[in-house]
């Protein structure tokens, strides 16, 4: 039989495993609410990179021209 830490012990302030996952998902939610904004960013970049490549590849169609 175990007994329950004493007032003095170390042990004794600190939160349960399951206080301290609550905790932890409370702030950063679960691993499912992550891949969002990845998705968000990496959507973001490839929208900006061929919008740069577009224009790159109109200036040098208008440099070729000339």
């Amino acid at each position: 039989m175990t007994t329950p830490p004493s007032p003095d012990s170390p042990d004794a302030e600190r939160p349960s495993r399951e206080e301290l996952d609550r905790q932890v998902r409370d702030r950063y939610g679960t691993w499912r609410d992550q891949p969002r904004g990845l998705a968000c960013a990496v959507v973001a970049a490839f929208m900006v990179l061929t919008t740069v490549a577009f224009g790159l590849a109109a200036l040098a169609v208008i440099a070729a021209i000339r």
